[in-house]
């Protein structure tokens, strides 16, 4: 199976450099996110997709449906592909940077009642493996930067600080065969 792994455009809370983990929050694309998942769109037109996945983010849902315009495939709506939890809601995302940077073990801690990194790792992990089990030939993802950094280090089996070098550009994607 082929997946092209994207994330979502520009958000409101990206220009406030502001956590988001909640999707019941109104965090959504910019004009600048709407011209990134455009640029998306253009660049996987010509790819053949079966099956879209998002997460319960607003923000992905929102980008997801301008790369389907060319598609039209079916999208669900994944739990699991949720960003992470942080414990930061709506705060600076700075604070949770230096709070991990402080951290005994960064991959480990949880702040204020969030999940920590590899808690977040685990349930990409549950997604991955219920997705190999699907008829799919190529599924398009579009979830956050930080789950796209665990579920590299999910399929290819790599430890989290070098999965945490590999990035995709808001409204661009990575791609994988499992």
């Amino acid at each position: 199976m082929k997946i092209y792994l994207a994330r979502h455009g520009r958000t409101n809370y990206n220009d406030l450099n502001l956590c988001n983990g909640d999707p019941g929050v109104d965090v959504h694309i910019t004009e600048l996110g709407v011209k990134q998942a455009q640029a998306l769109s253009d660049k996987l037109k010509n790819m053949p997709i079966d099956h879209i996945f998002v997460s319960e983010m607003r923000r992905t849902r929102q980008t997801a449906e301008i790369v389907n315009r060319f598609h039209h495939v079916p999208m669900e709506t994944i739990p699991l592909l949720n960003d992470h939890h942080s414990g930061y809601e709506g705060k600076n995302a700075q604070l949770l940077m230096d709070a991990l940077d402080a951290a005994d073990d960064r991959w480990k801690a949880r702040f204020n009642g969030g999940e920590s990194i590899e808690d977040m790792k685990q349930r990409v992990a549950t997604f991955i493996n219920e997705l190999k089990t699907k008829p799919y030939d190529t599924v398009l993802i579009v979830t956050s930067g930080w789950v796209i950094r665990v579920m590299v280090a999910v399929l290819e089996n790599i430890p989290n600080e070098e999965a945490w070098t590999r990035e995709a550009e808001q409204g661009d994607y990575l791609e994988f065969e499992v």
